[in-house]
């Protein structure tokens, strides 16, 4: 999505991409732009991710943490979840919130983890927002942190023809697609030549696109 859309609620930190500055107007923007269904959105996500009881995940790039609270309700008590995100506001706030899940303030590009420490990753609303010069390295570090047999997960903005066409006109875009840099298709390629298999792309009636990919055993 286009940085003029998103910038109010965002600084621009080189290297590290846009990071979360007003956590409040975000909650707000999320709720405005999925016509108070997010909740539905993030409970979809957590089962397209295929986390299972036990299992341990992480959600990259986690912002208010709400997806970590959806997975979390989904592995139980036998697993863990811990949400990375670039914003120490962001950490600093889901920490005091939500002191059930492990947080890490970190960039997608350079996650503070072991190798092959995870069953599940999601990384959603995200990748546009890193510089264009880190996505490669981005989707190299959930292959290395990721277990044999692993599920990553990546979604971010994919609104229908209607739903674009009044978004465009609130924005006043008017040729300029805000949306092309957020369609997740685009890392299909990257994503096998990895080494990553069965990926597959759905759309989501919350105006969201999908990708899955396994890394294979």
């Amino acid at each position: 999505m286009s940085n003029r859309v998103m910038s109010p609620m965002f600084v621009d930190d080189a290297g590290t991409g846009l990071v979360i500055a007003d956590i409040r107007r975000y909650n707000v923007f999320t709720s405005l732009f999925f016509l108070g269904r997010h909740g539905r959105l993030l409970r979809e996500l957590a089962t397209a991710s295929g986390a299972r009881p036990g299992d341990t995940a992480a959600d990259i790039g986690c912002g208010p943490g709400k997806l970590v609270r959806a997975l979390g309700a989904v592995v139980g008590p036998t697993g863990s979840v811990v949400g990375v995100d670039p914003s120490a506001a962001a950490v600093a706030a889901d920490r005091a919130a939500d002191p059930r899940h492990r947080y890490a303030q970190a960039p997608a590009q350079s996650l503070p983890f072991g190798d092959a420490e995870f069953d599940v990753l999601t990384c959603t609303f995200v990748m546009h927002h890193i510089p264009a010069e880190h996505r490669d390295a981005a989707l190299a570090e959930m292959w290395r942190v990721l277990r044999p047999g692993g599920r990553v997960l990546l979604a971010d903005v994919a609104p229908g023809p209607a739903y674009r066409a009044v978004l465009n006109l609130v924005t006043r875009h008017g040729d300029v697609d805000p949306f092309a840099d957020a369609d997740i298709r685009r890392y299909t390629g990257r994503l096998r030549e990895l080494g990553f298999t069965d990926i597959a792309y759905t759309r989501s009636r919350y105006q969201t696109g999908i990708l899955t990919a396994v890394r294979p055993r």
